[in-house]
């Protein structure tokens, strides 16, 4: 997710770990806050604060994502 890689400065060729951990990864939970913010603009839909801390790995977060916040365009296909 390129938010995340955004927000750890990450350079575009180099690989997120999808299974660490948010704060293995370096993110505070100011961090996290931004990333939310900037995911909710870029899907127009609202995520769950607590859905960063109950998902805390992108893979989880991106299979919550995928199933609770956009169910409706996935579900479509």
């Amino acid at each position: 997710m390129a938010e995340f890689k955004t927000a750890l400065l990450m350079p575009d060729d180099e690989e997120l770990p999808l299974e660490d951990s948010f704060f293995e990864l370096g993110m505070t939970s100011l961090l996290l806050t931004l990333v939310k913010q900037r995911l909710e603009e870029r899907l127009g839909r609202a995520i769950s604060s607590t859905a960063l801390f109950n998902q805390p790995t992108v893979e989880r977060l991106t299979d919550y994502l995928a199933s609770d916040v956009l169910a409706d365009i996935f579900d479509a296909n």
